[in-house]
Formats: structure tokens, sequence, C-alpha cells
């Protein structure tokens, strides 16, 4: 990536490239930008992402497919920018019809209150093997709005300033691996200059 842009830029500008190494690169950047901005939820709270997995499938010529990705095949495309929950957490998309499903699972994240009355937190766990719990995202994304009165507003808001933030890549969580391929998808970005 060779100058820092927003997020809704980044996404909708998002051109694949069809090999493992490459989309590695290609959400690392990504990642990199999504670690600069935040979710602001009914005027109230903001969520900063911290820890994200991403998830591709090629649904035009199958060269990278993704078995385990809950949006594919049958199922309509979400415009870019989508929140999906679903079983596993909460995935914003960039999908592009009759081309491919990509998503970014938002596994950890911290959560501040705006106008400071509540506790800030991250939705940490002790497990090791996942030490965020994904799911926490449906409550404090989701479900603090009445469907009276003026019901639920999510907005991202990138940061004024790009600041390039250390990254960790990893293995992804709970996904076996992937017949015919070498290796795990190191997909998994945490920003460790968020993690305390």
């Amino acid at each position: 990536m060779k100058t820092p842009q927003k997020l809704k830029e980044v996404l909708e500008q998002f051109t694949p490239v069809y090999t493992i190494d490459g989309l590695t690169r290609q959400f690392e950047d990504i990642a990199q930008v999504v670690f600069n901005g935040h979710f602001v939820v009914n005027g109230e709270y903001e969520i900063y992402p911290i820890d994200i997995e991403f998830y591709f499938h090629d649904e035009e010529n199958g060269i990278i497919v993704e078995p385990q990705m809950y949006h594919k095949g049958d199922l309509p495309y979400f415009p870019v920018g989508s929140i999906y929950p679903h079983s596993s957490g909460v995935d914003m998309t960039f999908e592009r019809e009759g081309k491919y499903r990509a998503s970014f699972l938002m596994r950890g994240y911290t959560y501040k209150s705006v106008s400071g009355e509540k506790e800030e937190y991250t939705n940490k766990t002790n497990n090791k093997k996942s030490p965020f719990r994904s799911q926490y995202l449906w409550e404090d994304l989701l479900g603090s709005a009445s469907v009276f009165g003026k019901g639920l507003n999510i907005v991202w808001v990138d940061n004024a300033e790009f600041k390039k933030v250390n990254i960790a890549s990893s293995a992804r969580v709970n996904i076996n691996k992937i017949s015919g391929e070498n290796g795990d998808r190191m997909w998994h970005f945490t920003n460790l200059d968020m993690i305390k």
C-alpha cells in the first residue's frame, strides 16, 4: 500500500492477487487501515478492532477457496462495508458479485465509552489458543439499541492521522488446514500496539 487510505476506499478498490502470499500482503495492508479507525455506535461508545482475521473465496474460478466461510455460494452478495453477524462473531465484508467473497472477522476489540461514564475494556479471555471472545461483539456492536426511538446507528470513523502500527501475523483460529496447501493461511492479524 503506497499511501494510507480510508477503509471505505481500500475495501472498494481491493483487487485480489490470486496467491496465498499475495493475499497475505494485501490483507496486512488492510489490517493497517482497520487498526487506524473505529466504529462509533449510537454516538455513545466506540469499538476499536485490535485482532482480526481474513477470509477469501474465489467464486469465479475457484483458484482460492474458503471451505469454512459462512457467506458464499447461492447467498446474495453483501455491499462493501456490510456488517455480517454469524455464529463465530461479526464480519465486515468486501465482496464483488460474481467474482469473490471477502471479509474480516473481528475477534478482539477495545470498547470505550464516548462520555467516559463506563469503563474501557477489551474482550480478552484466559484461553491461550483463542485469547479473544469474538461473539461478545454481537452485544457490544449490535445489542444496545432499542428499535423505539433512534434505533441502531453504526458508523466507521478513520483516525484523523494514519499511524503505522506493529502487527503480528499468525494462523487463523479454529480453522482446519485447507487440503492441497502447504501451510496455514497467515491471515490473522493482531495490533500489538493495543494489546495490554
